[in-house]
């Protein structure tokens, strides 16, 4: 697979990362590599007044993870960002280095226990694209925007938990102020990948 890496032609990177053909361990590699993005990204964070939730580009990473990789890849990118995190490094959003605080898990572990599930959904709305040989606008930004449900609906769910809050003001904390945020990341995405990136196979 990385012997045909063309760095010239940006537009078919999701076609090599994603090919069938590639070797575990190129697949081990571009896993990790990934996983790897997701905890850089974290580390872009703000926080803001109205929400104890802190804005990063974590669900860039975790679309552009499902972007270039194949849905279980996709899937195993994640799982190894969280486990990497579970065992104390710093990967998650300000250096943060616990998923579980005192057998429990962290306030914002809904978000993050749901960016495997993301990732490989994202990814779904791309293999159809490349399957069928074309770019399928309407099947990424429904799949893409599917993708985000898991993380709002688990993430609030444990933040009105963690918190002893009711799902409204959880709501109002962890989803709302992010709304047109992630919208925006999507629309982007999904028009670069249907407009700019090539779906027939890559010319030598």
């Amino acid at each position: 697979m990385f012997s045909e890496f063309n760095w010239n032609k940006p537009q078919t990177w999701h076609q090599t990362l994603s090919a069938k053909e590639s070797t575990i361990l190129e697949r081990a590699i571009s896993i990790s590599f990934f996983a790897g993005l997701t905890a850089l990204c974290a580390q872009i964070a703000f926080t803001v007044p109205w929400t104890p939730v802190p804005y990063t580009f974590q669900t860039f990473a975790v679309l552009a993870t499902g972007v270039y990789l194949r849905r279980n890849d996709a899937f195993f990118s994640g799982c190894l960002y969280l486990l990497v995190g579970a065992i104390g490094a710093p990967v998650f959003a300000e250096g943060g280095d616990m998923l579980f605080d005192s057998g429990k898990l962290i306030a914002s572990g809904g978000y993050l226990i749901s960016f495997p599930i993301a990732s490989a959904l994202v990814a779904e709305g791309l293999d159809r694209s490349r399957t069928a040989g074309v770019a399928d606008l309407k099947a990424q930004i429904v799949c893409w925007t599917l993708a985000m449900l898991p993380v709002y609906l688990i993430g609030t769910v444990w933040l009105a938990e963690s918190y002893g809050v009711d799902m409204a003001q959880a709501f109002e904390w962890g989803v709302e102020p992010f709304l047109i945020w992630d919208f925006a990341k999507i629309l982007v995405m999904a028009l670069v990948t249907t407009k700019l990136w090539s779906y027939s196979p890559p010319q030598d």
